[in-house]
């Protein structure tokens, strides 16, 4: 009989972490912690927080088996395109924290927002295998969602393009030529992908992007996000609604422009009056300078209108959020990676209607577990929305279709392990 596999010291890096975080790749590197240490491996997070002295590390903490430090930084040395991407002082500072702690077998980089792409040189020069997800674009696009700032979605990054969407508000960074300052940050950021042992990304539809700047498609595995399906399998099945009883239609997200949240409130005024309700979840946070979407999308409401903006919501609010609603929107106009809210809405029976763009496109089984439309497309997204609220019976077959479908945080976890253990 063969031996089981060691267990592994695996080091987990990402922009921010629970309790002080709680966006969707804090969410997925949060479970993703729980569930390695769960399979009896050694696990450390090295993550940003905004609180303390400047470059400095905080003591680590262990928090139910998983152990955390946090390196304070909040931007305040930025003069340059490439000093947001490079910080001699954040990488003086990982080198430290790598010579104190090691040996890692593994190290899985997530997000390097505020923690200096040089984590890279330095994983490698001390011959720790490497893995990267790439939750989204930021590697090559500031903005990180491949989505111009005038309201357009980008296939690849070009250099005059990408230099003309970051003069706002990263015009000052730019210095006195835009152009050779975005090559070069798309020169840089090719050759830090190409550092890591192995590219992983949690859709196919992510891939295009970074293969159109270079990146070897062989080296990136595909390797679908997780969710709680535990906790979510809680949430009680729907039940046939009463005929005289409003959809409730749920928005799970943060609140920017290229979420289409004002999409989704346009298609809700197209219904007849009082055939749905709209509760609003998520952060609002400053667009790259802008701070007005979320009064413009709230603009447009009418007194008759049901909608209601609950704030943001923690990750343990989710199933009693789940239980309130009928279905859940996500009307992205960028090509999401994944779609976290997505997958968490299906794992508690409750039917999506998402664009038909990105990793949102692979989530939802179009008509069978809820509904595909175009981006920024209305009337397709009302007229879905008008489906499930005159047919009765419609959302709780579709929620039940969908259910099983997506996976937890210990399949994902031993599926990555086999990827840290690979040569």
């Amino acid at each position: 009989m063969l031996a089981a596999p060691a267990p592994l010291r695996v080091l987990l890096l990402a922009h921010g972490f629970p309790p002080l975080s709680f966006g969707g790749v804090e969410q997925h590197v949060d479970g993703l912690a729980r569930a390695l240490h769960a399979l009896g491996h050694t696990v450390h997070v090295y993550t940003r927080t905004e609180a303390g002295e400047a470059f400095a590390l905080s003591a680590p903490q262990v928090v139910d088996g998983v152990t955390v430090t946090r390196v304070a930084y909040r931007f305040e040395d930025l003069r340059t395109l490439d000093g947001l991407y490079r910080n001699p002082k954040l990488d003086a500072v990982f080198a430290r924290f790598l010579a104190a702690h090691a040996p890692f077998d593994v190290a899985h980089v997530h997000h390097l927002t505020g923690l200096s792409v040089g984590t890279l040189d330095h994983l490698r020069a001390a011959k720790v295998r490497t893995v990267m997800t790439l939750h989204d674009y930021w590697m090559m696009c500031p903005r990180g969602q491949m989505w111009h700032r005038r309201g357009e979605l980008c296939a690849t990054v070009e250099p005059g393009r990408c230099a003309d969407c970051l003069a706002t508000p990263f015009g000052a960074l730019l210095g006195g030529d835009p152009h050779a300052a975005v090559a070069n940050l798309h020169a840089c950021a090719l050759a830090a992908l190409r550092l890591p042992d192995a590219l992983v990304v949690p859709s196919a539809r992510a891939l295009p992007p970074f293969v159109a700047l270079g990146v070897d498609p062989t080296r990136v595995r595909v390797v679908e996000n997780a969710v709680d399906v535990e906790h979510l399998a809680a949430v009680p099945a729907l039940v046939r609604r009463a005929p005289d009883q409003p959809l409730r239609i749920g928005y799970l997200g943060t609140l920017i422009p290229s979420k289409g949240l004002d999409v989704l409130i346009d298609a809700v005024q197209q219904l007849p009056a009082g055939a749905a309700t709209l509760d609003v979840f998520g952060n609002v946070v400053p667009y790259h300078g802008d701070q007005g979407f979320l009064t413009r999308a709230f603009g447009r409401l009418r007194p008759q209108d049901r909608v209601t903006y609950h704030g943001p919501y923690l990750t343990p609010d989710l199933g009693t959020i789940l239980t309130q609603l009928e279905c859940v929107v996500a009307p992205a106009l960028w090509a999401e990676a994944f779609g976290l809210t997505v997958r968490e809405a299906l794992a508690a029976g409750r039917p999506a209607i998402v664009s038909r763009i990105g990793g949102l496109a692979d989530a939802v089984r179009d008509g069978v577990d809820g509904f595909l439309v175009e981006p920024g497309d209305r009337e397709g997204l009302a007229n879905a929305l008008r489906r499930l609220s005159t047919e009765p019976d419609l959302a709780a077959r579709m929620g039940a279709a969908g259910r099983d479908r997506p996976r937890g945080f210990a399949v994902m976890a031993a599926e990555l392990a086999e990827i840290y253990r690979a040569r």
